[in-house]
């Protein structure tokens, strides 16, 4: 459960994030809609996630009327809080190319739109591998906070073994190895994805 809810947000978060980083970075900007962004992504970093978690299980069912368990409520609000710091992480990567890059393509011939899929994004990929990387770590730790809503995940089953155990010691302490494995993973994956990219590239 723990890793559908990661997968999950992780995909809705880097793709929220990507489109919110790309329509407001400064070589793209949109006068109206960039600042909107702006302010969007503001508010999603400034609410704390388990704010944004209680919004979208209870305000939400209430004003439209909709019944929403705690799988998809947690996937929506990890999703939609996480893409605020992707954007702000795209944003920067994107911001931080020279602009004799988006020169050259033109010179080149290329669109807007062909020198950013071709030419801009693999070379902002490269440098903020590692940030993604650590979004990504963060965004399976709050996984955690799902369990306040009653969602069955790693730490919502590790606090029902405690209560019907009565063992918190071995059963918190392996919660948490479980999780040191699952970032380790991340980790792992993350750094043979760099150094594919950092030979490829050479």
């Amino acid at each position: 459960m723990t890793f559908q809810v990661l997968l999950l947000s992780a995909s809705l978060s880097f793709t929220l994030g990507t489109a919110f980083g790309i329509l407001s970075c400064s070589r793209l900007k949109i006068a109206i809609l960039s600042s909107t962004i702006e302010g969007v992504t503001f508010v999603l970093r400034a609410v704390p996630f388990f704010v944004q978690l209680l919004i979208v299980y209870f305000v939400l069912p209430d004003l439209f009327g909709i019944n929403l368990n705690p799988f998809p409520a947690a996937v929506i609000s990890l999703g939609v809080c996480s893409s605020g710091y992707v954007a702000q992480i795209i944003r920067g990567g994107i911001n931080a190319v020279p602009i004799t890059q988006w020169e050259s393509a033109f010179s080149l011939g290329y669109s807007s739109f062909s020198s950013l899929i071709y030419i801009i994004l693999p070379q902002t990929f490269r440098q903020i591998l590692p940030m993604l990387n650590n979004e990504l770590d963060a965004l399976l730790k709050s996984t955690a906070i799902a369990s306040s809503i009653g969602m069955l995940e790693l730490t919502r089953m590790g606090m029902n073994l405690v209560s019907r155990e009565m063992q918190p010691v071995p059963i918190y302490l392996s919660v948490a190895f479980f999780y040191l494995c699952m970032s380790a993973v991340l980790n792992l994956l993350s750094r043979t994805l760099e150094r594919k990219i950092t030979y490829v590239n050479r």
